[in-house]
C-alpha cells in the first residue's frame, strides 16, 4: 500500500495503434471519403475556393489549400487535440467566413471534427498551414504506435504570409486514386454553390446542378419537407450518372445512389435496364442533418429517416408505375391474348378478375418474364374457368332438396347484384349492432373514438327519417355546444371539430336544411343532437334539461329559428324514476334511453335478423383461419363507413 492509501499505483490511459482506425472508419482507410472530407473541411471554413494538387505516383506530394477563416495557434490545438470535437456546440451550425466576405447562409456539414483523419489515409504524417488575421502558424501531425496519444501534433509559427486560409500538405504513401477518381468523387459529392469552387490540378470541376429537374415537394409530418427531384434520360448532364435514389443533406450526397428497399422493384432497377436508366431520383432531406453518419455513408437509422425512406418509397413507387402504365397495358394485351379461348368461356366477371390479376403480378413482380407473364395468365384463366363453373355445381350438390329449391326461389325474384347489394347493407347493419352491444356497458369505452363514429353510421338507429343524406354533422352547432359546456379544444376534438368531448359525455350535432319555394336552402329544419353517456351512467332529469339550453344557445348563435325542431336523444346505461319521459318544451323534444332500448330499436330495424341468424346456426363451410384475419379488419371498416349508407356523413 503507498502513503495514499491505495492498493496499486493508478496507470494513465493509453491508446492502442489501432485506435484512430476504429475511431475514424471510412475516413482513414477510403481515399475517395478522404478526398471529400478534406474539401468539407474547406466548405465548413467559409471558403470560396479550394485548389487541390493531386500527385501522379507515390512519393510526390499532395496537397489541398482553400481560402477560408482559417485558425490562430489556440483554435488548432483545441479542434485538432479534441477527439470527438463537436462543431456545432463550439462552433454554431453555420459557417463563419472570412472578414468582409457577404455570403449566403451555409449550414456547415462538420459534426464531430473526424475529417482531419482525412490525410492519414494517404500518409502517416502531414502538414497544416494556416493563417489567420495575417499572422499563420505551420503544425506536424503524425501518428503514433499508441501509447499516450493516437497523434501527435508539432507547431511552430509559419513565415509564409497570408491573410486566410489553410493548407494541407503530404507525401503520398498509400491509397493513391488516379485523378479521374478524385474529379468524379469531389464533383458528384457536392451541388453547385455559386460562392463555393473546387479545382483539381489548375482544372474547375463542375460541381452537381439539379437545375432544370421536376421536382415536387413532399411534407414528411412532423419532422420536415423532402425535395424530390425527377431525372430524365434525355438529359445530358452529369446527374444521369446517379442511377437510383440519391440523398442529399445541406447540398452534400450521402452514401451512393441505389435502388435497395424499392422491394421487387429493386430487381429490375438495378442499372441493367432501360427503365433505370431513365428514371433515377434525387432527394434533398435537409432535416435529416444529424441522422448522417460520421463518414457520410450512409443515414443513421431514426424515425426521421423510416418516415423519411418510407415517403421516398412511396413517391417513387407512384412515380415508377406512370412510367410504366402503357409499357403495362401492351404487356397485359399481349399475355391475355394466348389466353383468348380460354378468357371466351367465362363470364364477365370471372374475365373482369383475371385482367385485374395480370395487373396486380405486374404491379407486385414488375421482373417477370413477358413469357412468364403470359403462362401465369393462363394459368389463372384456367383455374377461373373451373371456379365460375365447378365451385357452384359443387355447392349445389351439397345442398338438400330443400335448400336447392329455396335457391331456385330466389334466383326467379332476384338478380345476383341485387342481392349482394341487399345482403351487403344488412351485414354492415348487424356488424355495427353486433360491435355496439359490446361497447355501450363498459365503462372504459371512449365515447369520442368509439361510440360517436358508430352511431354516425348507424343514425337510422333512431328513426326512418335520419336515413336520409339530409342530417350531416354541423360544426358550427357543436362550437356552439362546446363553449357552452366549457370544453376545452384538446388533441381529439381539435380532429374531430363536429364532437364535444367531456371526462363523461360526447355531443354531436346533425342538421337538415329546410328549402323556400325556389328550391333555395332557407333554413335548417330540424336538428338531431345525440349525447352518450360513459357506460355505467345513470340519466337524470338534469341531463334532459340540457337539451333546451342547447336549443337556446343555438339559438343565441342564430344558427336555428325559433320554428326549427330540435330533437335531443341522451344515451346512458339506467334512467332514474324522474327521467324516463321525454320531455318536450315548444320545439324541442328530449329522448332519455338506455342503450339497451336502443339496440333492441336497431335490432327491429333489421327485422330481428342476428337473432335468427344467430338460432340458425354458424355456417361451418369457411376457413376459419382466413375468416379470422379477414375479422381483423371489422371495425375499421365500420368506422370508415367503406360501402355503407350516407345517412349522417359529415
Amino acid at each position: 500500500m503507498d502513503g495514499q492509501g491505495q492498493l496499486f499505483p493508478q496507470v494513465p490511459f493509453s491508446f492502442g495503434p489501432r485506435f484512430l482506425h476504429d475511431h475514424a472508419g471510412h475516413i482513414i482507410t477510403d481515399p475517395r471519403i478522404a478526398i471529400v472530407e478534406l474539401v468539407a473541411n474547406s466548405y465548413d471554413a467559409g471558403a470560396s475556393r479550394v485548389d487541390i494538387r493531386w500527385p501522379e505516383r507515390a512519393g510526390e506530394q499532395l496537397e489541398v489549400s482553400d481560402n477560408g477563416t482559417g485558425m490562430t495557434p489556440d483554435e488548432f490545438n483545441h479542434r485538432w487535440r479534441t477527439l470527438s470535437y463537436s462543431r456545432p456546440q463550439e462552433q454554431g451550425s453555420h459557417v463563419e467566413y472570412p472578414p468582409g466576405v457577404k455570403a449566403s447562409k451555409r449550414v456547415a456539414f462538420g459534426q464531430n471534427g473526424k475529417g482531419r483523419y482525412g490525410p492519414f489515409c494517404f500518409a502517416d504524417e502531414y502538414q497544416v498551414h494556416t493563417w489567420k488575421d495575417g499572422a499563420g502558424i505551420q503544425a506536424s501531425v503524425a501518428l503514433t504506435d499508441g501509447g499516450s496519444e493516437p497523434f501527435h501534433c508539432t507547431l511552430s509559427e509559419q513565415p509564409e504570409e497570408r491573410d486566410h486560409g489553410t493548407c494541407i500538405r503530404l507525401r503520398v504513401e498509400h491509397n493513391l486514386l488516379p485523378v479521374s477518381g478524385v474529379r468524379e468523387a469531389v464533383g458528384s459529392k457536392f451541388l453547385v454553390d455559386p460562392y463555393f469552387k473546387v479545382a483539381v490540378n489548375g482544372e474547375d470541376l463542375g460541381l452537381m446542378s439539379l437545375q432544370g429537374l421536376e421536382t415536387t415537394q413532399v411534407p414528411v409530418d412532423p419532422f420536415g419537407v423532402l425535395i424530390i427531384h425527377e431525372i430524365d434520360a434525355l438529359m445530358q448532364d452529369r446527374t444521369t450518372l446517379l442511377r437510383g435514389i440519391t440523398w442529399w443533406v445541406n447540398r452534400r450526397m450521402v452514401g451512393t445512389p441505389s435502388w435497395a428497399g424499392l422491394d421487387e422493384r429493386g430487381a429490375i432497377l438495378d442499372g441493367r435496364t432501360a427503365l433505370a436508366k431513365r428514371c433515377s431520383f434525387i432527394v434533398e432531406a435537409d432535416f435529416l442533418k444529424q441522422d448522417v453518419r460520421d463518414d457520410w455513408t450512409a443515414l443513421i437509422e431514426s424515425n426521421r429517416t423510416i418516415a423519411a425512406r418510407d415517403a421516398v418509397h412511396t413517391f417513387v413507387h407512384q412515380a415508377l408505375d406512370r412510367a410504366l402504365s402503357d409499357s403495362r397495358k401492351e404487356r397485359k394485351r399481349e399475355a391475355l391474348a394466348k389466353s383468348r379461348d380460354t378468357l371466351s368461356q367465362l363470364p364477365r366477371l370471372s374475365r373482369r378478375l383475371v385482367g385485374r390479376f395480370v395487373d396486380e403480378v405486374q404491379a407486385e413482380c414488375p421482373s417477370l418474364s413477358q413469357g412468364d407473364l403470359a403462362r401465369t395468365a393462363t394459368v389463372f384463366a384456367s383455374m377461373e374457368v373451373a371456379r365460375s363453373g365447378y365451385e357452384l355445381l359443387g355447392k349445389l350438390a351439397a345442398c338438400s332438396p330443400d335448400d336447392i329449391d329455396t335457391w331456385n326461389r330466389l334466383m326467379e325474384e332476384w338478380s345476383a347484384d341485387n342481392a349482394e347489394i341487399v345482403l351487403g347493407e344488412l351485414k354492415r347493419r348487424l356488424d355495427l349492432i353486433e360491435r355496439l352491444q359490446e361497447l355501450v356497458d363498459v365503462a372504459t369505452t371512449d365515447e369520442l373514438h368509439e361510440l360517436q363514429p358508430l352511431f354516425a353510421r348507424g343514425l337510422w338507429i333512431f328513426g326512418p327519417e335520419y336515413e336520409s343524406v339530409d342530417f350531416t354533422s354541423n360544426r358550427a352547432m357543436a362550437t356552439v355546444i362546446r363553449d357552452l359546456l366549457g370544453a376545452s379544444i384538446d388533441d381529439p376534438t381539435a380532429r374531430r371539430p363536429d364532437l364535444v368531448a367531456l371526462p363523461d359525455r360526447s355531443v354531436c350535432c346533425y342538421a337538415a336544411d329546410g328549402f323556400d319555394e325556389l328550391g333555395e336552402v332557407s333554413h335548417v329544419r330540424k336538428v338531431l343532437i345525440v349525447e352518450l353517456k360513459k357506460g355505467g351512467f345513470e340519466l337524470g332529469v338534469d341531463e334532459l334539461r340540457q337539451g333546451e339550453d342547447y336549443a337556446r344557445e343555438l339559438r343565441k348563435a342564430n344558427l336555428v329559428s325559433d320554428a326549427t325542431e330540435v330533437v335531443v336523444y341522451v344515451l346512458g346505461s339506467r334512467l332514474s324514476e324522474d327521467a324516463r319521459e321525454d320531455l318536450k318544451v315548444g320545439a324541442i323534444i328530449t329522448h332519455p334511453m338506455t342503450y339497451e332500448r336502443i339496440l333492441k330499436r336497431a335490432h327491429a330495424r333489421t327485422f330481428n335478423l342476428q337473432q335468427k341468424l344467430s338460432e340458425a346456426g354458424p355456417d361451418l363451410r369457411v376457413d376459419a383461419d382466413v375468416e379470422s384475419l379477414l375479422g381483423m379488419d371489422l371495425e375499421a371498416t365500420l368506422l370508415s363507413g367503406n360501402g355503407g349508407s350516407s345517412a349522417g356523413a359529415a
